[in-house]
């Protein structure tokens, strides 16, 4: 869904969210900015409950009450060049956005996982030879689907296959389940490196960082959305911190996840 908001288009960045204000409900909606223009701003969400519900019901040139951007983002180092993104379900929406301001100065591959191809959202982007110009996908961005079904793409998890690039990422990005986070922080958190991925071209092969940072972008209930409520609170090795103010990005290592129920 793409909705015209110049004035967040124009600041938004990669891992940061807005709020909408749907009809009927008391509490705002966060929502990740999945792509962003010169005056627009593009949603991918999944209908779950009666916000979203609301919010696919919409028409062109009805009025959204939107609020944002909101939140931190995405950082890279300067000195990284390789960056690997992450992705669980719905979970793809915030890294599309990093993607496609990335990959003109680095090197980026994305892993999308799902349990079957009907849950990869959306599915052109899985099945199709020509990327669809919807989701604009950098096509310098390798691209590897994974269905726990085999469905399409690998089969198996993202983390099944996730230690294949460790020696070759410089970053991590991901956004996904809370379950998908807890096994790639006993992962990558716990990892010496591994051998780069196979079939990667020669002038995409720069000597990497060993340091692992990854960053996590975690999709949670919100009540306020700018920090006043205290209803997104986690726990985390800094102590708490609230997922939309201090957040939504945080250091996988960063987050006490054996404490992490959201």
């Amino acid at each position: 869904m793409w909705l015209e908001a110049p004035d967040i288009a124009a600041i938004a960045q990669p891992g940061q969210f807005i709020t909408v204000c749907c009809q009927g409900l008391v509490l705002r909606r966060p929502f990740s900015v999945h792509q962003a223009d010169t005056s627009r701003i593009a949603l991918l969400f999944k209908i779950v409950g009666r916000g979203t519900l609301w919010l696919a019901q919409r028409q062109r040139g009805d009025k959204v009450d939107i609020l944002g951007p909101l939140g931190n983002r995405f950082s890279i180092e300067p000195e990284v060049r390789n960056l690997l993104l992450v992705a669980g379900g719905i979970g793809i929406a915030p890294l599309v956005f990093l993607a496609q301001r990335s990959s003109a100065q680095h090197s980026v591959t994305l892993i999308y996982g799902a349990s079957m191809a009907a849950q990869l959202y959306p599915l052109w982007l899985a099945t199709s030879k020509k990327r669809s110009n919807l989701l604009s996908l950098p096509d310098s961005v390798r691209f590897i689907p994974v269905t726990e079904d085999g469905s399409i793409g690998k089969k198996g998890m993202v983390t099944d296959i996730l230690p294949d690039f460790l020696g070759w990422a410089g970053q991590i990005y991901a956004c996904g389940p809370i379950d998908m986070y807890k096994a790639m922080s006993d992962l990558i958190c716990h990892s010496e490196g591994a051998e780069r991925p196979k079939n990667l071209t020669q002038d995409k092969v720069r000597k990497e960082p060993k340091l692992k940072r990854c960053q996590v972008s975690l999709e949670v209930r919100m009540g306020c959305g700018i920090g006043a409520c205290y209803g997104c609170t986690i726990n985390t090795r800094k102590g708490p911190k609230k997922v939309c103010h201090d957040g939504p990005v945080f250091e996988l290592d960063d987050i006490l996840w054996e404490e992490v129920s959201i």
